[in-house]
């Protein structure tokens, strides 16, 4: 026979009794394995159990689990007319099934021909996309973004492809950036998947590290041209020397001139960069942490303190850039922070980040300044100088900025 019989297959197999035994022979099917063999019930109850013996006209059996012997049913089913095998008998009963390890075998190759045709177009672009591009298809980014659609992932690295292209950009918002290529000034807000690739793209064409939160999406975007919020957090300098004719680099003369601190933009240093400011080349350029030191360097030093920037905290996209900039353009960076778990932090990513001098940042200059608050976690390592680390684990006490500030400007007035 090649057609089953609804109606006595219905009789035969589907009673509710039999309801886990059909679930277990779906599974099967769905899994790719073949119907044969014995299947086991675990915990079969006594209906399960009196219909199975039935079926087998056996006599009663007992015990906690029940065995079926598949070819027997087989065997059954077809000897009875009820139905050919046991794999129509269970899609007439269930609904077609599909093989899961051949669906997800031909999604499988769907993905590695995305990857594939995507390693070939951005080989001919840059390296570092093509590392990133592993790491998508490693960690699984990409089919997360996509729900699993090898179509979608497609589209999206089209999309990616497309910003690349686009980049570096020249001080460009991000919505008319977005506006330009997709027609669309929201179609990089943070948040969609298209813009959390893009924006991981353009960290690694800038060769920048990306941090995941909203000053890490606008330091990545600032690295490549994008400006995002580009009035906020302005970079606080003072006496930056610059010798070109560009706007911003009048406006700073203007201020080394009168002595006064500066805050620049984000949207200047985008439109006017420094990082072929020949008045930078080889020139050290201070750093502190604090706002207070170019305060108090500006009132009692006025035009002849040094060069000087303040990371304010946590360094924000235009100080990031800021720094970029002056180390492109040959100047050398020695950085001054707190003594303490932050400040330690933040120094770090100064220092090993743009290759910053430490300034009065050693163990020394730790057990010989006053000593503040007891420190609240202890601090990170400090590479530049291990002793340090050793030092103020051992004090567990802070040394802020401007504890030390008359050492700071002395150095200001000499540098």
């Amino acid at each position: 026979m090649s057609a089953p019989d609804p109606i006595r297959l219905q009789a035969t197999l589907g009673s509710p009794a039999l309801g886990r035994l059909r679930e277990a022979l779906r599974r099967r099917l769905e899994l790719g394995r073949e119907l044969i063999g014995p299947l086991t019930l675990r915990d079969a109850t006594p209906e399960e159990r009196q219909v199975c013996d039935d079926l087998f006209a056996r006599r009663p059996t007992a015990g906690r689990s029940l065995m079926i012997d598949l070819d027997k049913l087989a065997t059954l089913l077809r000897e009875a007319g009820v139905a050919p095998d046991l794999t129509v008998a269970v899609e007439t009963l269930t609904g077609a099934v599909a093989n899961r390890r051949s669906l997800a075998a031909a999604v499988e190759n769907a993905w590695n021909c995305v990857f594939a045709e995507a390693h070939d177009r951005w080989s001919k672009v840059s390296q570092p996309l093509v590392t990133w591009l592993e790491e998508l298809a490693s960690q699984g980014m990409l089919k997360r973004l996509a729900a699993g659609n090898p179509a979608r992932g497609s589209e999206l690295l089209a999309e990616v492809a497309l910003v690349v292209a686009a980049l570096p950009a020249r001080a460009e918002p991000l919505g008319g950036f977005a506006a330009r290529l997709f027609g669309d000034a929201h179609a990089l807000d943070a948040g969609t998947a298209r813009a959390t690739l893009a924006v991981r793209a353009a960290t690694r064409l800038a060769g920048v590290p990306f941090e995941d939160d909203a000053e890490g999406r606008r330091s990545a975007w600032a690295s490549v041209g994008i400006y995002l919020d580009e009035l906020t957090t302005p970079a606080l300098l003072l006496n930056l020397p610059a010798g070109s004719d560009s706007a911003l680099a009048r406006l700073l003369r203007t201020a080394a001139l009168a002595g006064e601190p500066l805050h620049v933009s984000l949207r200047w240093l985008m439109r006017d960069p420094l990082d072929h400011e020949q008045a930078l080349s080889s020139r050290t350029i201070f750093v502190c942490e604090n706002p207070t030191i170019v305060a108090l360097a500006a009132r009692r030093l006025g035009t002849q303190c040094a060069p000087l920037v303040c990371v304010n905290g946590q360094p924000a996209t235009p100080v990031k850039l800021l720094l970029r900039q002056l180390v492109t353009a040959g100047a050398q960076l020695r950085y001054h922070g707190d003594l303490d778990g932050k400040g330690i932090e933040i120094a770090s990513r100064i220092i090993m980040g743009y290759g910053a001098e430490p300034w009065r940042m050693g163990v020394d200059d730790y057990l010989a300044a006053p000593k503040g608050k007891m420190l609240k976690r202890p601090p990170l390592a400090t590479p530049w100088c291990p002793t340090l680390a050793e030092a103020m684990r051992r004090e567990r006490r802070a040394v802020h900025e401007e504890a030390v500030a008359n050492l700071l400007l002395a150095d200001l007035a000499q540098g």
